[in-house]
């Protein structure tokens, strides 16, 4: 999925962690009131502010559409707070996690016991993580096709949640 970065400057004075977290908060008010009424709006706990700070917001609508608003912070540029905008349903993130699991777990056996066609791989533990790994491959192609079939008739909803979410938070 395509997505834009906006930035937002952070004010210099003060402490780091405090204006991170009132702008997360603020960006989540913003997005309660815009979308609270008919979308559920949550927001992740704060992590630990150290080098690097993130944080999510997420505004779903059943298990079918939704959007998530991902914070980043790099004590490299502390200026700088990067906001993405995703598409995020919780059915979606269920079959990325339910397929790749299986494929992942089916090319690590397959690998680790020699069997066709992965028992070209050396040894037994690195053949079964290599096994793994190429096995995301077949499986990534699986779970678009699958998400293509079970979301396709949310996918415009999705699309308009999406950009309304990114002109919230753009204001």
């Amino acid at each position: 999925m395509n997505s834009e970065k906006i930035i937002y400057k952070l004010d210099n004075n003060g402490d780091k962690e405090t204006s991170l977290k009132t702008t997360a908060n603020d960006v989540l008010a913003k997005l309660k009131n815009q979308f609270g009424h008919e979308y559920d709006v949550t927001a992740n706990e704060f992590g630990i502010f150290d080098k690097d700070w993130s944080h999510e917001i997420k505004v779903r609508k059943g298990n079918k559409i939704g959007a998530e608003v991902g914070f980043k912070w790099e004590q490299s540029q502390p200026e700088v707070l990067t906001l993405e905008v995703d598409e995020s349903s919780k059915m979606g993130s269920q079959i990325t996690y339910g397929i790749l699991l299986i494929f992942v777990a089916v090319g690590a056996y397959l690998a680790y016991n020699d069997m066709a066609p992965l028992e070209f791989l050396p040894g037994k533990k690195i053949a079964g993580g290599l096994g793994g790994l190429i096995a995301i491959i077949p499986g990534m192609i699986v779970v678009s096709i699958a998400k293509s079939l079970f979301l396709k008739n949310e996918k415009a909803q999705n699309v308009q949640l999406l950009n309304d979410v990114r002109q919230a938070v753009s204001k």
